[in-house]
């Protein structure tokens, strides 16, 4: 039974628990290990809530389980509603400038995607850098989908509610395993946690918030049952791009990091000092 349980992010259909755990974990350890300058560190007592397989049992999902989160191909064919969302979601994450620019660049690439998606794009593109998109639009879609389809909803909390035994003292979310995770502080107010540790999380969005069932859980402060909630993000992650959590929840502590050149990934964010501190302020026996 695992002191700390990690809700992974999205496009995670195509791997499995063992898979995702095995870079996890050596992840957090060297997080642990930065924060103590090095000094070694014994293996992170570490679970992983696994759902990613429920993507593909899913009617109509995603399939390719890509690095970008979807396909070209894949938006080729959806719905004219999902595309106008998505363009909303995309215009507020690209910002005014980087929206500007896309429109006065020369219409090349993302071909295959919808016209409306062509502009937003390329301004996403712009101010992230190359690949965002298509990892925004992946985000925006499985994020969607977990909070519209209340089957697959109700099937991805149960995995959580699983791995998340009365021994964890720690829950952390990655991308959409922050909204997974923050519905199960939701829906369970009397389990205690002393941590809540969300990373590139997508929980500060507009689109993200109007799906919620209770986006103001907590607002005044931290959830009922949270001790801690520390939110870390590279201010150049798409999927992070709402900012610092605070600003919806008064207690929230924001950090932020550089990732380089794969601002959402998991490892990255995973083995930062910033994040070995949080988890050694509420697991101090991780130091020992």
């Amino acid at each position: 039974m695992a002191l700390i349980v990690g809700v992974h992010g999205i496009a995670q259909q195509q791997l499995g628990r063992h898979q995702l755990a095995g870079a996890w974990g050596p992840s957090l350890a060297d997080g642990v290990e930065a924060a103590l300058s090095g000094e070694r560190v014994a293996e992170v007592p570490f679970d992983l809530a696994y759902y990613g397989r429920l993507f593909l049992e899913a009617t109509g999902s995603s399939t390719t389980g890509s690095k970008a989160g979807t396909s070209e191909d894949e938006l080729a064919g959806i719905s004219l509603d999902e595309v106008d969302e998505l363009v909303a979601a995309a215009k507020e994450a690209a910002g005014a400038e980087a929206l500007q620019t896309g429109q006065e660049q020369a219409a090349k690439g993302y071909t295959r995607v919808p016209h409306g998606l062509q502009v937003v794009f390329r301004a996403l593109d712009w101010r992230y850098g190359p690949g965002a998109a298509l990892l925004f639009a992946g985000a925006f879609r499985q994020v969607r989908r977990y909070l519209r389809d209340a089957g697959l909803k109700a099937a991805i909390d149960a995995v959580v509610d699983e791995a998340v035994t009365e021994r964890c003292r720690v829950l952390i979310g990655h991308s959409l395993g922050s909204v997974v995770a923050f519905e199960f502080v939701r829906r369970n107010p009397a389990r205690r946690l002393d941590l809540l540790l969300t990373v590139g999380s997508p929980l500060g969005a507009r689109f993200v918030r109007a799906l919620m069932p209770d986006p103001n859980h907590g607002a005044e402060g931290l959830p009922q049952g949270v001790e801690a909630w520390v939110n870390v993000r590279d201010p150049r992650d798409p999927v992070a791009f709402a900012g610092d959590l605070s600003r919806r929840w008064a207690q929230v502590r924001d950090v932020t990091v550089d990732n380089g050149g794969d601002a959402h990934s998991a490892s990255r964010y995973l083995g930062k000092r910033q994040t070995g501190a949080a988890l050694l302020a509420a697991l101090p026996e991780l130091a020992r």
